[in-house]
């Protein structure tokens, strides 16, 4: 028979499980690395927020911490080469202003680092693939940066998973996926629109 008391709306879809279409269908992956809050407040709010607790964090929210530094610091070199070189001044407007998101994003979190976090930081070599060249095309420079920007979405997605629900750690690192994966969305409409 019929229940009344069962709930029939539909499963909400996790973050993981929306295209990239649906994420950027009612936001502006620019201004927010996730889907906009009741309350208004951006992605770097919720950083901003979330670095308070983070301080007196322990080692695993430092690790995270540190981890989220290193990425958003390489995405930031790639984003910057696409700014560069741009197509339109409007473009790179946008560009821009997707860059300094991530920097501000980066230096709340460096700031959360306690000595120990922001020496590891200093120590860690980058293993990773070389620099952008200087002068690339545009089309190469956002090809480069949108592979950074999932590989570096990959990685803080994974540190999601590994945390306890609820934690400092687990917030900061899925804060910081989704801050990448909008800027991973935002480039990909601009490839998008400039190949339509």
């Amino acid at each position: 028979m019929n229940d009344p008391t069962r709930d029939v709306s539909p499963p909400r879809k996790s973050t993981d499980d929306v295209t990239f279409e649906e994420r950027l269908e009612d936001r502006s992956p620019l201004l927010s690395g996730d889907d906009a809050p009741p309350d208004g407040s951006s992605g770097i709010d919720r950083l901003q927020a979330l670095g308070k607790t983070i301080e007196d964090g322990g080692t695993a929210v430092q690790s995270v911490a540190v981890a989220a530094v290193k990425i958003l610091e390489r995405a930031l070199t790639f984003e910057r080469e696409a700014a560069e070189a741009a197509l339109s001044l409007g473009q790179q407007e946008k560009l821009r202003s997707m860059v300094e998101t991530a920097e501000e994003a980066a230096r709340i979190l460096r700031k959360t680092l306690s000595a120990n976090g922001g020496n590891v930081v200093h120590l860690c070599s980058d293993e990773s693939p070389p620099l952008p060249a200087d002068d690339q095309p545009w089309w190469f420079a956002l090809t480069d940066a949108l592979e950074v920007l999932e590989e570096g979405t990959s990685r803080m997605a994974s540190l999601t998973s590994a945390q306890p629900q609820g934690s400092p750690a687990h917030e900061l690192s899925r804060q910081v996926a989704c801050l990448l994966r909008g800027h991973h969305d935002a480039l990909l409409l601009e490839a998008e629109q400039w190949i339509g």
